[in-house]
């Protein structure tokens, strides 16, 4: 390797680090999907539920979130994973309402915490294929 080369890929290797350097130092700097994601793992009302709901896009305005239920995906297989006590029940049970009520209410949050943001303008949805799959349960084909 002549000297020009080997000269240019160590400048280019100390540029990549002085720029991780500088995205890690500015939270300002790191792009945006980050500071959303953050914005709901440091909510204290999301905290305490036992799904992680996360950013995954963002494109003019729009931010796509995961949702362990979607309209290819009902809402009870999630509920009794999460809380094992509901398997036994119908989806008519007052337990079963009220954990249904408790993730709807989950929802409107991080939707409110998303569209507080100046340059959020609307939130889509979609169905989180992972959470199912590290929990052993089965999907619907598409």
């Amino acid at each position: 390797m002549d000297r020009l080369t080997r000269n240019a890929i160590l400048i280019s290797a100390v540029l990549l680090v002085l720029l991780i350097v500088s995205l890690a130092w500015n939270r300002d700097l790191a792009p945006r999907i980050w500071q959303l994601n953050t914005l709901l793992e440091q909510d204290p009302v999301l905290m305490n539920y036992p799904y992680d709901f996360k950013a995954v896009l963002f494109v003019n305005g729009i931010v796509t979130l995961t949702s362990p239920h979607a309209s290819e995906m009902p809402l009870e297989p999630f509920l009794q994973t999460v809380d094992p006590s509901l398997k036994e029940k119908t989806a008519q049970d007052p337990a079963v309402e009220a954990a249904r009520a408790r993730f709807e209410q989950q929802e409107r949050h991080v939707i409110a915490l998303m569209l507080a943001e100046p340059d959020v303008e609307s939130v889509e949805w979609s169905l989180d294929r992972a959470w199912y799959h590290r929990h052993g349960l089965q999907l619907a084909q598409p």
